[in-house]
């Protein structure tokens, strides 16, 4: 058996990533800072995830801008939502010792829709995230 080489994966994967979450944050930045959509009954959720690498580089990840606030705030909604409705997500990153904590704390999410949001962020953006850095850290 050959080894594989992930170099052409990896970027892959990356731009998948990257394109994923700049389809999301474009989402955000587009539409106007108006008020949430419809009037319909939501809740809030949080959600924490720990990555095994240094607050800058996920930091990165999700936006191009420098890291000062260690906080990202957007708009964001799940394709099956009404579609004038958004939820607000704030991600906030907490370095610890060699990780970085995200916590993800969303107001607006339509009721009933907090588990289907939630797998969404797990399976769609922190475990490839997560594959994505272990690439990173393989290959660095």
């Amino acid at each position: 058996m050959g080894m594989i080489l992930p170099t052409k994966a990896m970027a892959t994967q990356e731009l998948t990533v990257k394109r994923k979450l700049s389809e999301t944050t474009l989402q955000i930045q587009a539409s106007s800072p108006v008020a949430l959509g419809v009037r319909i009954p939501t809740v809030a959720l949080h959600m924490t995830e720990l990555f095994d690498t240094a607050i800058e580089q996920l930091y990165r990840i999700f936006t191009v801008k420098d890291l000062t606030n260690k906080k990202i705030v957007m708009k964001w909604r799940c394709r099956n939502w009404p579609e004038e409705h958004y939820a607000i997500v704030a991600l906030n990153f907490v370095p610890t010792l060699g990780q970085t904590e995200l916590q993800l704390d969303c107001k607006g999410v339509p009721v009933c829709e907090e588990e289907n949001m939630k797998f969404c962020w797990q399976k769609q953006h922190f475990e490839e995230i997560q594959g994505l850095l272990q690439l990173i850290t393989l290959n660095g």
